[in-house]
């Protein structure tokens, strides 16, 4: 049986108290790889900030990597983010840095140094 790692049910996404997105339902299993794409203020960002706890969500059922959307607050995103891979098209890379460099620094200060990765980095 597959497992959710995103899970939204009837979801309404505000902004600013702007309506964004209305009755929302997606999910998503564990091992699954999925592309985000649509046309310019079609929601996607708002999508995402829910997701990943940059937005409050306040109507519909979320959980994302086994946290609760509804009972976020800003002391669980942390550990919320820590389970999750998420490539922003701005990149927010260092610019002193290279690629490796930039991808030791997040291992070294996101304490994550998941060892495939690491032994990726090393080669």
């Amino acid at each position: 049986m597959a497992e959710p790692i995103v899970e939204l049910r009837n979801v309404n996404i505000y902004q600013s108290g702007n309506l964004i997105l209305e009755n929302v339902n997606i999910v998503v299993n564990k091992s699954e790889f999925v592309y985000l794409v649509g046309k310019t203020g079609t929601g996607k960002s708002s999508l995402l900030k829910t997701m990943y706890g940059d937005l409050t969500l306040t109507e519909g059922e979320g959980t994302v990597a086994g946290f609760n959307l509804r009972d976020m607050n800003w002391k669980k995103v942390p550990y919320l983010r820590r389970n999750l891979g998420v490539v922003f098209q701005d990149f927010q890379l260092l610019t002193d840095r290279n690629v490796n460099d930039n991808l030791r620094f997040v291992l070294k200060a996101s304490c994550n140094a998941g060892y495939a990765l690491h032994a990726f980095l090393e080669s």
